[in-house]
């Protein structure tokens, strides 16, 4: 494949989808300094953008006149053409449908000089499959982001099997530079590393409020409360590391290995009945309902956002 447009030389960041996860990438291109061009296949989806882009702003306490300036590189295309015609670096943010993304990823190859990197931030399918007859499958790569976007720094960079490791590292220092902190997926695997672990915890969790044994709003307690709180500095591994002692992991395994083969957890998800979907919705509705959707994604970025400055205050592990 010919040498890859250089970090220097992206000026411009087309957004191809403009749903939830493409709104939160524009608003991290944007303040990045880029000039963002959107485009999305939905009726309305330029209105949609602009009052969910204005909202994340506020809510990250930019003041109005910084919100002028940001969105002035914010343009509006009329076809995906139009979007990725003059771009530097494209992030697909398409429907989570294997045919669809793979036809509007082969679009966006078709249009796009082989110089440009092409970015999916599907949360599952694999690349391997979407990049079959494309134009430059080489450069066509994973770039699975975290809602919100703008506030949550993990990104895992996944490549299938034809894309050039060159890419890889492009789109590692690439999504660095924005402030990112990408993960690069040695395993291509359905969910990658972090939806895997999610939606083992969302598992288990139905299942307790499936059998009477939890609520969906104490098991929301639970977490936040308590192996959140670990979580947000350290996981799983550095915690039974330390509740081994002074033996570490070696200590662990031997006092509670036996533990791991109990039943306290069901691997396979249950049936999501109507019955389980509509007790799930009722306690959430019980829970929350009080808030308004605007009021919660306020609430969650601003306790993001006090998060992540109170852990960059916080001391790395100590040198070795």
């Amino acid at each position: 494949m010919p040498e890859l447009r250089s970090h220097e030389a992206v000026r411009t960041v087309a957004v191809v989808g403009a749903g939830l996860i493409g709104a939160g990438w524009a608003v991290q291109f944007l303040m990045a300094g880029f000039r963002v061009i959107a485009w999305d296949s939905a009726a309305g989806w330029s209105d949609r953008l602009q009052t969910t882009i204005s909202n994340a702003l506020s809510n990250l306490e930019i003041d109005e006149q910084r919100q002028r300036q940001l969105l002035e590189r914010l343009e509006f295309a009329d076809s995906c053409e139009d979007a990725v015609a003059s771009a530097d670096f494209v992030q697909e943010n398409g429907p989570e449908d294997a045919e669809t993304k793979r036809s509007l990823i082969e679009d966006i190859a078709n249009i796009t000089p082989e110089d440009v990197v092409i970015a999916s931030s599907t949360s599952g399918l694999l690349m391997s499959d979407l990049q079959q007859a494309c134009r430059a499958p080489a450069r066509l790569i994973v770039g699975h982001p975290f809602n919100p976007v703008y506030l949550m720094p993990l990104v895992e960079v996944v490549a299938g099997e034809l894309t050039s490791a060159q890419v890889v590292e492009w789109l590692r220092v690439f999504y660095q530079s924005i402030g990112k902190k990408p993960v690069v997926c040695e395993a291509e695997t359905t969910g990658f590393i972090a939806n895997r672990l999610q939606e083992a915890l969302f598992r288990e969790s139905l299942h307790m409020v499936d059998a009477d044994e939890a609520t969906a709003e104490q098991i929301d307690d639970v977490m936040r409360f308590g192996p959140g709180l670990r979580w947000a500095f350290m996981g799983p591994f550095l915690t039974y590391h330390l509740a081994g002692g002074k033996g570490g992991m070696r200590s662990f395994f031997e006092s509670f290995g036996d533990t791991l083969a109990l039943p306290y957890s069901r691997l396979e998800a249950p049936l999501l009945s109507n019955g389980l979907a509509d007790k799930v919705i009722r306690q959430c509705d019980d829970a929350y309902q009080q808030y308004s959707a605007d009021d919660l994604e306020s609430w969650r970025d601003m306790n993001i956002r006090i998060l992540i400055r109170e852990l960059q205050s916080l001391e790395d592990l100590p040198a070795s």
